[in-house]
This record gives C-alpha cells, structure tokens and sequence, in this order.
C-alpha cells in the first residue's frame, strides 16, 4: 500500500416490506435534529456472492480454515456460502420451532472460539438466537396483565460428527430463555468476544413504542430498569458449567451457563447477565479488534439512529435519551439537551430520519481492498430517505464524521434493503440484502470500483496577482484507494504557437491543502524528493523556477494555491494530471478561482478526456455568488465558452437558465445566481477548453468549475 501524505476526512417502501425495519417511520419532529449525511468521496463497488435468499438477516464467518461463510435467514434456515456457491444442504434448520414474521425469527449466529480445537469444551459448538412461542419455559419473566408475544431463545447447538456442512439436530441445548412483551424490538444479535471469549447477546426493550406499557416497567422503561435484562447488552459464558470445571466464574441460577465474575452487576443490584443498558433496538453490533472496542448500532424510535461504543456497566440513555437528544417517553417527542446528565453515554455516531430510518451495525474496515476505508466504521441504514433504499455509510468514531459511500464509478442507488452486514477472516465487508419475495435476498461483497481513466488532466490558467488575488484551484478524487497524481504550477514556460505569454508569472509556488489542514509546499520543483518522478513520467517543467510535485492523495477534497514568488504577478497555469490509471481512483473536479479582466487576461480551464468513453461533464463559469462568500470583487456576469482541440466552439452561455436548464437543475450543480453561466456536454476523448470572460469586457474574481458527471 502506498504511504500517504494525508487522508481527507470527510435519504420507502411499501410499509408491508417495512415490517422488518425496527424502527418507527414516522414522528413529529423527526426530521433536521441533525445536519444530512454527504456523499463521501469513497467509492466501492458490489459483488454477488449469493442470492435466491429468503428473508437473509447475516452472514456470520467461522474460524477453522475452510472459509465458509453462514448466511442466516430469518425464517428458520442457515445457508452456507461455500468455494463462491451455496451449499445446496441446509447446514440448520429450526423453521419448526420459532416464531417468525415482522421483526421475530432466527436473528443471531455465533461459532464458540474453540469450534475447531479438539481440546477445547467448545469444540463444533454453535449458537442460536431466535424468538420463540411464549408457551415454553423461561428463565426471566417480566409483569404483564396478558401473557408475552414471545421468548428470546439463546440455544446451544453442535455439528455433525461427520459432516461439517450440517448441524445435528438433536444436540439442541437451551441456554438462556426470557420473556418478550411485544413481537417487535428483540435485539438477536449474538457474537464472541476474542479478547475475553464470553457470548455477548443484544436484546431489544420488550417491544410496543417508548419503552411503556404492559410488559414494561412503569416509570422508567425496560431499558433502564436493571431487574430485568430487556433492553441490555448481556455476557455470559454459555458452555455447561459441568464441561469447564476449573472456572471460577458462578453458576446461572438456571445452571445452564456462567456469568463472568467481573460482569458490572455481579454483586450489586441488578441481574449478573447485564453488561451495559439503556438500549431500544441493539439489532447488530461488532467487536474491533483495534482497541477491542464493542461497537453496536442501536435502532431508533421516530427520529435519531445511533452507534454506541459500549462499555462495562455503562448506561445508554434509553428511553430518556434518543442518541444525544431528551426523549419524552409520553409522547416520543425528542429535543435538544442543555445539560446532558454524565450518567448516560452518548453515541460516537448519529444522524436522524432525514436520512435513514433503522440504523444496520457493521465493522471497523481492516481489510485490504478498499483502502480509502481503512480504519472507517462501514454501517448502513435499512431503507434511507427518501429513495428507499439502503445506504451504505462509513462513520469516523473520532469526531462523529458519517459520509455515504459512491456505490460505483457511475454513483447510484442500492435498489434493495439492507438487513445485515458481515466481515470476512480478511476483514472484508459484506451486505446482506433483500429486494423482497420468497428468494429477493443477496449477499453483496465490498470490492473497489475498477480502474476507469476519464479526466486525465485538469488546468486553468489565469492572472496571478497578489493579497486575495492569486491562483486558487479546488479538486476532488473520488475512489477506492490513493492515487499519484502531478500537480504544476507553471510561468516562465508560458507560450502560444511558440512566443512567450506575455506577462507571464516569472517564478510561481504551489502549496496542496487537505480538507484535514495538512499541507505541501513546492517552490522549485526540482529541489523537490519525488523530482526524478516527474522526469521519468515527462512531466517536468521546463524551467528551473515552476513548482511541480508528485503527490499520493486518498481519496478527497483538496485546494491547490498558486502564488508568485516574492509577490510576483503575472499570467500562472495551475494543473493536475492522472499519472496512476490503474489505480481505482479518479479525479472527478476542478475549480479554480481567479482574477478575469480583458483580451487574453481571462480565465481558461482546460481538461483531457481520457479512455475511450465518452464523459459527460458540466462546466460552470461563477461570479455573484462568490460575493455572499466574502469574495471582494467579484465577476458580476461571467460568460462561458467551450472550445475543442482545434479551437472550435461547441458551446457558450451566459445566463445558465437560457439553455439546458433542466439537465443542469437535474445535475444539482445549478449556479445560484441567474448571471452564471453553466454548460452541460457529453465529450469524446480529446483536449477541451473553457474560457470565462466579464461580459461587456466587465472584470472581476471568478471560478471556472468542471466536473465529471453520471453518464
């Protein structure tokens, strides 16, 4: 992997197919608590792995190097994805003894981490969380007046002695059993630890909406209430006790399993079981390895979804707290927080139901793949706002950061639900999807998106003055990995048909800025440590004096600055090319602002499509707005001309609603002012130009802009 200089930091259905959301869709209020979730600058691609699911809810790997991956189905099925196909045995199935529909169904998978030692108790043992009728036994009851909907059900199972592919349906076990109020909110996530080998199993708050009702402990909720072990994150140590005679962690009071003796409430009030509390719907969660950090997505009520960084004997907020906000469990009303009380934790990602409505847990990204996403928490949301869809989002746990990823070269929708996500042994990340029906479900691996050159330079050349005045060019790389790319900042070199540009900036300096505030700066490119770089690619200035750099970028946003040295003035070109076209990476834009006066002191952009595609692109030529930015001396009506390599005309516009207006609205790169100028045009591969003048021969500060666009 190439090292980096920096990483740039960074909206339904038919309700009948919403039944497995775990979220409320509609609430006063719901939606702006939160600023929306961006597009990112991360790009990944999807590759089947698996489909003709029913109903898929995760796919769970196991450690004993066969690389198998267990897909399991709500409805009563564990699939195996096995050398790139599904086994056609079922290795489970347990349809016959739960109960399923809307939100209730096998929900959880688990493989203990001795599976496949021959020493250890936990050898070809697996585990099962699934709801069940409320007729069996159970070991925690809650008061109702009328019976429960359901029991959650954690069961111990084994697998064949002589067929790995297939469990042995009469080694079930019952491990843990506890009431369940209302058929929705039940958790089922079940996983191991590999720090500490214990079960964590998450479980929902009972069900109904708020916490209230029958089934819920009054005045406080489920969640809060640590008597009952709804609405908790749980630890225990489910082997039979008679099987690990040498521990010292006590016995359940069912005696089926151990609960770990430095569990927060051993000895304390409240039910030994409980790890953390306060939780509504802590439908999927993850352990990183990288800090051993437990990392659950908690479904929201009517208005925020959240992830919780999840601590011992820690309480979440629920149902006085959704996410970072007051909930008012009368009427689920949430507001803002003034004094946030210390004794819940709020979540380290959130974002409310403008843009999603039931947050999908996933894994902090330490595969190989994508690097763009190394060290992300990639999460998704089960049908986002408004397309209804599933997103795909990556969060930064250090400042709260969520962009959404690009799904492909050409970004487009998902165009199915997302209802879990897994990760490989290589810490590869998959989506568990479904489109609907009896086989609408898929399982989706994240991949990069292939190489795809298209704009292979960018440049603008303008007049370079001094204060505010300079040459200031924006881009963005768009991808799945970094990328070298050449930036330049040329002068002296300066010719047309052979004689010196006059006026030319005698000795120009670049500085490249990250979105992150770090920075690079050229001034002599050949003093510079990547200069032979630049002479093997043919890309070294021609005078001693230019500023170029070899740089390797992530994908992101990024500012080139061109300046004349000692406050020189004159005629600049700042550009940047592709060099690295195999990479999974592009250059997507450029904006440079600069000062526009008269005869040939314009502002010229110029770009080379590349490949053998045809791009469609959008120019755009701004001015007044650049005045409510606190640009000084702005360019009040900017005109726009695109030429070909020959110098032909093949468009020109001044005011953008004259022509093309509903492919530039449709763009969502419309100019805000009527007086900017904006051209939209599907190009061939070749050499391009785009000259913006002050119509009237008016002068002033403005911005050329160009970017690639959805074919």
């Amino acid at each position: 992997m190439k090292k980096k200089i920096w990483m740039a930091p960074a909206r339904k259905r038919a309700r009948a197919v919403l039944a497995f959301c775990c979220g409320s869709v509609l609430a006063s209020g719901a939606h702006g608590q939160l600023p929306s979730i961006p597009t990112g600058n991360v790009s990944v691609e999807l590759q089947e792995v698996a489909s003709g699911l029913n109903s898929p809810v995760e796919i769970v790997q196991v450690n004993d190097g066969s690389g198998r991956l267990f897909i399991v189905e709500q409805g009563g099925r564990i699939r195996i994805l096995k050398n790139g196909a599904i086994n056609p045995t079922t290795f489970l199935n347990i349809a016959n003894r739960i109960q399923a529909g809307g939100e209730q169904g096998l929900l959880g998978l688990a493989f203990h981490p001795g599976y496949a030692d021959s020493s250890s108790p936990g050898f070809r043992r697996f585990y099962t969380c699934q709801t069940e009728t409320s007729a069996g036994p159970s070991d925690f009851t809650v008061p109702m007046s009328g019976g429960p909907a359901s029991r959650i059900v954690v069961t111990e199972w084994q697998v064949s002695p002589t067929n790995a592919d297939l469990f042995d349906d009469s080694s079930g076990r019952d491990v843990l059993r506890f009431s369940h109020p209302q058929g929705n909110h039940n958790g089922g996530k079940i996983a191991f630890r590999p720090s500490d080998g214990f079960l964590y199993i998450a479980s929902g708050d009972g069900g109904n909406r708020n916490d209230v009702g029958d089934g819920h402990t009054p005045n406080i909720g489920n969640a809060q209430d640590t008597s009952n072990l709804l609405g908790k994150i749980l630890r225990i140590d489910p082997l039979l006790p008679a099987t690990t005679p040498g521990s010292t962690n006590p016995i359940s009071s069912n005696g089926r399993y151990r609960i770990p003796s430095n569990n927060p409430f051993v000895n304390a009030s409240g039910l030994d079981e409980i790890y953390a509390y306060g939780f509504r719907n802590p439908y999927r969660f993850s352990f990183d390895p990288v800090g051993d950090r437990l990392l659950v997505g908690d479904v929201g009520q009517g208005a925020i979804e959240e992830v919780d960084l999840v601590e011992a004997g820690k309480n979440y907020g629920w149902n006085r707290k959704e996410g970072s906000f007051l909930f008012n469990p009368a009427n689920g009303a949430v507001s803002f927080d003034p004094n946030p009380n210390p004794a819940f934790v709020n979540p380290v990602l959130e974002y409310d139901h403008g843009d999603g409505i039931s947050v999908i847990g996933g894994f902090v990204y330490r595969g190989s793949a994508i690097p763009a996403l190394a060290g992300k928490y990639v999460f998704g949301d089960f049908a986002g706002v408004p397309f209804g869809n599933g997103r795909i989002f990556f969060g930064d746990l250090s400042n709260g950061m969520i962009q959404e990823a690009r799904l492909g070269v050409n970004p487009r929708q998902l165009g199915a639900l997302i209802k879990g996500i897994g990760e490989d042994l290589a810490g590869e990340i998959y989506l568990v999807t479904d489109s609907g029906g009896s086989a609408g479900g898929s399982v989706q691996r994240l991949i990069p998106i292939p190489a795809t050159p298209a704009l292979l330079n960018l440049a603008t050349r303008g007049n370079v003055q001094t204060g505010d005045n300079i040459l200031i060019a924006g881009f963005i790389l768009t991808g799945s990995e970094p990328k070298d790319v050449v930036i330049r900042a040329l002068g002296p070199s300066l010719n047309v048909n052979g004689q010196p540009v006059a006026g030319r900036l005698s000795d120009p300096t670049l500085q490249i800025q990250g979105s992150g505030g770090a920075s690079v700066d050229v001034n002599d490119w050949m003093n510079h440590a990547r200069s032979q770089e630049l002479i093997d690619l043919g890309l070294a200035p021609s005078d001693p004096l230019e500023a170029a750099v070899v740089v390797t970028l992530s994908p992101g946003t990024y500012t080139a600055i061109m300046r004349g040295g000692n406050d020189a003035t004159g005629i600049g070109l700042i550009e940047l090319y592709d060099v690295e076209r195999t990479a999974s990476a592009n250059a997507v834009n450029l904006s440079t602002r600069g000062l526009v006066q008269t005869g040939d002191d314009v502002l010229i952009g110029g770009l080379i499509v590349g490949g053998a595609t045809t791009q469609r692109v959008i120019f755009r030529a701004i001015g007044p707005s650049l005045s409510g930015r606190g640009v000084t001396g702005a360019l009040a009506n900017p005109t726009l001309e695109l030429v070909d390599s020959s110098g032909t005309r093949i468009a020109f516009n001044d005011d953008w609603r004259s022509d093309q207006a509903t492919e530039i609205i449709g763009s969502g790169l419309a100019p805000e002012s009527t007086a900017e100028a904006a051209i939209v045009r599907a190009l061939a591969p070749g050499t391009y130009t785009a000259i913006v003048r002050g119509a009237g021969d008016t002068s002033g500060v403005a911005l050329v802009e160009v970017y690639r666009l959805n074919p």
